[in-house]
């Protein structure tokens, strides 16, 4: 009994320093495992803490620190906006063309030009006209003339963005003989897929039929036979029409196994009584170039707007921390 009371005694001196966790961790042991087998000394414990003074922080202390966490709150929404709002920026910078009038020719107006001196292309400052759009997937497809000497014409590809607009991504340029009548070509969607053949009428006037003739080739690039397409319903309208090899081996009325490419040979123009006209639309000699562009830096615009992410965190992190 006396070892007893002795064990107490020493819990009882050690109680204030073990209610404040200031005894070594060795010794809070040894406290707790008395207080469960000792009620006096456990009764002691609670009327000790029940008696300790309960320290408020001032109130004016408490409202500078509610201040502080409201400002850094404050701060870190306005961080997340700002770098949302400049990811955003980034983006609609290079895909910000709408599939309007509007913004399809400015698409063509801005990214065809070149130099002042292009020979091959399209110089600054030329009339353009946007003769006809069509989409295909992700990508818009715009048939365009240019108002030169050289009658250039060709497709613009644009590849829709995730905000419901484009980007031009690539161009063909061709001149021509032609300054009205039938267009036609081949052209890869992005530079990648299968190819697409697109057939365009610009300022066809009288031209009321067409006859395309079409030579066919294997997979090695072998000439086998030759087919044509017969258009009827021109009749001077404009228009822009893209098929892809199963649409175009049935205008051709062939199966499209039996042939690995097509490409666009002789065109004859007709008036209204039959009578040919193609002559009537010959306007120079034969082309004897092509070119095109394309977008190689789309890339940095996904690097921008990572970088501007990365720093964006950096700053809601800092805002939200825990001193």
């Amino acid at each position: 009994m006396k070892e007893d009371r002795l064990d107490c005694c020493v819990v009882r001196d050690l109680l204030p320093g073990y209610i404040e966790e200031l005894t070594e961790p060795e010794t809070a042991r040894q406290v707790q495992a008395h207080l469960e087998h000792c009620p006096d000394c456990r009764k002691r414990e609670g009327d000790m803490r029940r008696a300790l003074p309960i320290q408020k922080a001032p109130r004016r202390a408490l409202g500078f620190l509610k201040r502080v966490r409201r400002t850094r709150l404050v701060a870190a929404a306005l961080s997340a906006a700002v770098t949302l709002f400049c990811m955003g920026w980034l983006y609609d910078s290079a895909y910000h063309y709408p599939n309007t009038e509007a913004g399809r020719l400015a698409a063509v107006e801005e990214y065809l030009p070149g130099g002042e001196n292009e020979t091959q292309g399209v110089a600054k400052g030329t009339p353009l006209e946007v003769v006809g759009w069509q989409e295909r997937g992700k990508n818009l497809y715009l048939f365009y003339m240019a108002d030169n000497d050289q009658h250039v014409h060709g497709v613009v590809t644009l590849e829709k963005g995730w905000n419901g607009k484009y980007w031009p991504i690539s161009a063909e340029m061709e001149p021509s003989g032609l300054s009205g009548g039938l267009y036609g070509g081949m052209l890869t969607p992005g530079g990648e897929g299968k190819s697409l053949f697109y057939l365009a009428g610009y300022n066809c006037r009288q031209v009321y039929s067409a006859t395309l003739y079409f030579w066919l080739a294997d997979e090695s690039g072998e000439d086998l036979d030759s087919s044509t397409v017969r258009l009827s319903w021109l009749d001077g309208e404009d228009f822009f029409l893209l098929w892809d090899w199963q649409e175009l081996a049935d205008q051709l009325g062939i199966r499209p196994e039996d042939a690995a490419r097509a490409y666009l040979g002789d065109v004859r123009l007709f008036d209204q009584s039959g009578q040919e006209i193609t002559s009537q639309f010959a306007d120079g000699p034969e082309p004897n170039w092509s070119s095109g562009k394309s977008t190689a830096e789309r890339f940095l615009v996904y690097v921008y707007m990572a970088l501007a992410g990365l720093l964006g965190l950096v700053f809601v992190r800092y805002f939200l921390r825990r001193d």
